[in-house]
């Protein structure tokens, strides 16, 4: 009956699937295509690759503040009518980023519009309509979903390139946000639902789960928030920081960035085996496993500094983690909180990823800086991964959210 279960579920929503994995790449362009217009930003206006890129820290500060108010649009409003017109805005935000110079306010200022259209593409949006699809098939699904960050870091700054040399940097972000209005925006019109939120005159899904003050008061809500802090933290700080961490290691700059690409390949391993064992295998045990995986990788790192083999074990290890506790958090906030609220109670936890985020590298740089060493951030992830292990692995039973009343 499961597989059955399973087997209607995509029969009936892989394309919300694939529409919500657009989008999720969509929600990726200012990471993946930001580095390659530094160059040419320096050249013409003389700006420091720290003015640049300041412009990216907008975006962490509004998503922590407004990912809770997305959730709450979500849950009132649904996710269609969130990211279809958030979409298109991103996208002529993207668009509007030609315009800037040569004050390097004005750059900065229109990355604050990118910011602002920004906070409709969160994870809530995205994690609650394919939640509320998917229950037999959720963990694949979700994981499925988020590898549309694996396929912007692998063809954004491929294209990016392409169109800067062909149309210069102006010419390019027009060209990039006309791009992805084309292909995703009408994918989402198409195909993205919130089965929560359906057409007048179609039956509604009924909702089951915790109710945001039920949720908010809960054990298992504050050990999420907490998890997904700390395994952001840690895992952000180091990606960020991979290839400096190798070359402190005692690898060569040319062996290290061979090395983290190993990053990209596990990662999407990693999503895909976690989210299909969500679906087989009980939730906190995998979500521990998958979490805890960043403590051996800097034990590994710190004990054997410079072995090529344990260094190459130890970013596999990575790699996996990388992939899987994106997912553990969302599937197992899913599972906790229910759909009733979902995207209130999720936005809190979206947060705190976010927060995480912005923290990870901030903090691997200052303890960098502070000793010329990366030990001190190496030791810190160990208990800081151990804690996030443990916060996940005694969340206990799921709730039999099916036994309370439901609402439509």
């Amino acid at each position: 009956m499961a597989g059955s279960s399973a087997l209607q579920e995509w029969k009936s929503g892989w394309l919300l699937v694939l529409a919500a994995g657009l989008g999720v790449s969509l929600g990726s362009i200012h990471i993946y295509a930001t580095g390659l217009f530094i160059q040419p930003l320096e050249a013409e206006f003389g700006w420091s690759r720290a003015q640049i890129t300041g412009g990216l820290s907008l975006l962490a500060v509004f998503g922590v503040l407004f990912s809770p108010v997305v959730g709450v649009a979500v849950d009132r409003w649904g996710s269609r009518r969130i990211a279809v017109p958030g979409s298109l805005f991103f996208c002529l935000s993207l668009m509007g980023l030609s315009l800037a110079g040569p004050s390097i306010l004005s750059w900065w200022l229109l990355w604050g519009v990118v910011a602002l259209a920004a906070v409709p593409l969160k994870p809530t949006v995205w994690s609650t309509a394919v939640s509320a699809k998917f229950t037999a098939s959720r963990g694949l699904a979700l994981a499925i979903m988020l590898c549309g960050t694996g396929v912007g870091s692998s063809l954004i700054p491929i294209v990016t390139h392409f169109l800067i040399g062909a149309l210069g940097w102006r010419g390019a972000y027009v060209a990039l946000g006309g791009l992805f209005a084309v292909i995703v925006v009408p994918a989402l019109w198409l195909f993205f639902v919130d089965v929560r939120h359906q057409d007048k005159g179609r039956p509604q899904q009924a909702l089951t789960g915790w109710t945001a003050r039920e949720g908010l008061r809960t054990r298992q809500f504050h050990q999420l928030w907490i998890a997904a802090l700390l395994v952001t933290t840690i895992i952000v700080g180091f990606v960020v920081h991979l290839v400096p961490m190798l070359n402190w290691a005692g690898l060569d700059r040319g062996t290290a960035v061979s090395i983290a690409g190993i990053v990209g390949v596990t990662s999407v391993a990693g999503r895909l085996i976690v989210g299909f064992l969500f679906d087989r295998q009980a939730g906190p045990p995998l979500g521990m496993a998958s979490v805890s995986l960043p403590v051996f990788t800097a034990l590994l790192l710190l004990l054997f500094p410079g072995s090529i083999p344990v260094i190459l074990v130890a970013i596999f290890l990575l790699g996996l983690s990388v992939g899987g506790e994106y997912d553990a958090i969302i599937y197992l906030s899913t599972r906790y909180f229910g759909m009733r609220n979902f995207g209130t109670l999720f936005g809190f936890v979206a947060a705190a990823l976010l927060a995480g985020v912005g923290l990870g590298p901030l903090i691997a740089s200052h303890l960098y800086d502070q000793t010329g060493s990366y030990q001190s951030f190496l030791l810190l992830a160990i208990p800081a991964g151990a804690l996030c292990a443990v916060l996940i692995g005694t969340l206990g039973r799921y709730p039999d959210h099916e036994a309370a009343p439901a609402t439509t």
